[in-house]
């Protein structure tokens, strides 16, 4: 994953957008988000999108149909709206994986500051996306992410994930499961290596 926490923006960088940070952000889930985050996607990380397609080598039936994608709208002032944060979640039997991260790395300093300030409030485009996957995709009895990005894994941590035995992985648990089932399901996702 690679999403930065809000830095200030310069001033003199800064956008302008009408309203409030709520009439210019927007969270859209998608089956497929490839017409709008792929470019945002090649940016941040420097390879192709990550289409949705049958996984292999996942220790449950991964189809096209189980990928959920997240994306991150902002409007600016001249209507103009533009991808900024896309998040990938698969559904893989009784979890999902999470990954694929990622946050315009402008769009901070871009924006007015006062959406800025409320955006900060919040804890920043990446922690929104994870929160709202944590909102909506709830058949599921854990969400995990595989994160070797320090801020990525902040956002992470302030969403709700915490640590888990093994390194890089974080796991958000649904209620009422056993800690014979949590270890047993950790050791199943940690044996995928990094997804």
């Amino acid at each position: 994953m690679s999403a930065g926490d809000p830095v200030d923006p310069l001033s003199s960088d800064a956008g302008s957008a009408t309203g409030t940070f709520d009439d210019a952000f927007h969270l859209e889930r998608f089956a497929d988000a490839s017409y709008y985050a792929s470019a945002l996607f090649r940016e941040c990380f420097r390879s192709d999108f990550p289409v949705p397609h049958d996984v292999a080598g996942l220790p449950a039936a991964a189809p096209a149909g189980a990928w959920r994608q997240y994306v991150a709208f902002y409007r600016w002032d001249d209507a103009r709206i533009e991808a900024v944060g896309f998040c990938n979640w698969i559904r893989c039997g009784r979890y999902y994986l999470g990954g694929g991260m990622c946050v315009s790395p402008t769009f901070y300093r871009r924006m007015p500051r006062e959406h800025f300030g409320v955006c900060r409030e919040r804890g920043g485009v990446a922690q929104l996306m994870v929160e709202a996957a944590f909102r909506e995709l709830t058949d599921c009895d854990a969400w995990f992410g595989y994160c070797g990005d320090r801020k990525a894994y902040q956002a992470d941590i302030r969403a709700g994930f915490s640590p888990t035995r093994h390194p890089l992985l974080v796991a958000k648990w649904r209620p009422g499961l056993s800690d014979a089932d949590r270890c047993a399901i950790e050791d199943e996702v940690a044996a995928i290596g990094p997804f």
